[in-house]
């Protein structure tokens, strides 16, 4: 099954192709800087559940594409080594976040996906639980917690070193194969 991604204005479009408990999983994120992200887009009240938690989906890098609307990408990073944070230029959509190309993981924001692909998905992935649990805005239900967060960062790592190992890091669909980012991202001023 592939699942349909599309900004919310819709001149971005793609898919995270060949979608599988096995080869996509579902997470909550947190942290600090998911929450300033989304405030910088002015999207927070799309983007956070209401904990403050963006909803992730991760996916190998070659298993997600971008097949309409590239030129609308934009990229930017809280600090000149943080995480490359996508979003669309158009909408303010946020899309995805990357490390690097040697880094072989796309965490794609359920934002990027129409209301009906994100139920779709919810039957056809393993949800992993929450990550930086401990920033969110209020305390979290035990029923959203999941797993413990060392199981779920376990899994993560498990799943990164698979997609590593097996080649599942490229193409990716946000850098050159040189490596360099395939829109030069901006640094946000504090």
């Amino acid at each position: 099954m592939d699942v349909e991604l599309q900004c919310r204005c819709g001149q971005i479009k793609g898919q995270i192709k060949q979608v599988s408990p096995s080869a996509v999983k579902q997470l909550v994120c947190y942290c600090e800087d998911c929450l300033k992200f989304a405030r910088h887009l002015s999207s927070e009240g799309a983007s956070l559940n209401q904990y403050g938690g963006s909803e992730l989906v991760l996916a190998a890098p070659a298993k997600v594409e971008i097949t309409e609307g590239k030129q609308q990408l934009a990229c930017l990073r809280l600090t000149r080594k943080g995480i490359y944070r996508w979003y669309s230029q158009c909408c303010n959509t946020p899309i995805a976040n990357t490390v690097s190309l040697k880094f072989p993981l796309v965490t794609v924001y359920q934002d990027f996906m129409p209301a009906e692909q994100v139920e779709k998905l919810a039957n056809q992935v393993e949800h992993l639980g929450a990550v930086n649990e401990h920033q969110a805005l209020k305390p979290l239900p035990e029923a959203l917690l999941g797993a413990s967060p060392r199981k779920t960062k376990f899994k993560l790592i498990v799943k990164l070193l698979g997609w590593k190992l097996t080649g599942k890091g490229k193409p990716n669909p946000f850098y050159e194969d040189s490596g360099r980012a395939k829109v030069k991202p901006s640094i946000l001023k504090s």
